[in-house]
Order: C-alpha cells, then sequence, then structure tokens
C-alpha cells in the first residue's frame, strides 16, 4: 500500500519499489490508509508523513495498534530527527527519503525472499 497525497509521486514509489506481480493499492492520505488497510492486508505500508487528514506518523501509529505483523515505513522529502524519532515511536521500522527510493525496493526483496525462504522450510517440516 502506497499512502501519499500527491498521485504523482505515488506512480513515481510504485515503479520504484514494485515488479509486476505486486498488487498495489494506492491511497492519499493517512485516514484513507487506516479505513483500507484491513480490507487489503498488505505486506508494507509506505506512508508519506505530511498528509490531509491523518498525517503518515499518526496513520502508522494506528496500524501499529491494530495489525502488529505488517511492515511499515515512512517515505518523505523531510530528513527530520524530531519525525524519525516519533516515527520508530509508533512502530515504523523504516524510515527512507524520496531522494533514495531504490533502497526500498532493495529492502522490500529481501523481506519477500525471507517469506519464501520460511514458507518452504514450513513445508518440508
Amino acid at each position: 500500500m502506497i499512502v501519499d497525497d500527491n498521485a504523482l509521486m505515488r506512480k513515481e514509489i510504485i515503479s520504484a519499489v514494485s515488479n509486476n506481480e505486486d498488487v498495489i493499492m494506492e491511497c492519499a492520505d493517512g485516514e484513507s490508509a487506516i479505513s483500507n488497510f484491513k480490507e487489503f492486508n498488505p505486506d508494507w505500508i509506505l506512508l508519506d508523513i505530511r498528509m490531509n487528514k491523518i498525517n503518515g506518523i499518526d496513520a502508522a501509529r494506528v496500524i501499529r495498534e491494530q495489525a502488529p505483523g505488517i511492515k511499515l515505513a515512512i517515505v518523505t522529502s523531510y530528513d527530520n530527527p524530531i519525525y524519525r524519532k516519533l516515527a520508530k515511536l509508533h512502530g515504523v521500522e523504516y524510515y527512507f527519503l524520496k531522494s533514495n527510493m531504490l533502497s526500498i525496493r532493495e529492502i522490500i526483496e529481501v523481506d519477500k525472499k525471507n517469506k519464501t525462504h520460511n514458507k518452504s522450510k514450513e513445508i518440508n517440516k
């Protein structure tokens, strides 16, 4: 799930982090993300910080309380230590700058490989 108030930025993030196999939901604000994440059940939610209605950090807090297994990442233009600290405090595992989106893809790919590896271990038990 990609959560950003800028539709062009959502498309840019999608092109940087996904492949043709991925199914990605887009939300324009934190309120929409909170309303839709349970139905969509994403592995990852990538949130901008500054958005209308509910910002990314507050949305992450609510989502983390309701779904502790979802990976949460902030994707922002703001390299601000206070934002980083708040994000971590509210259960966000990763904090990425929009200027370095390829690193997001690398981490998501490692996560996918780990999940596949763990599933094959379970099957072989």
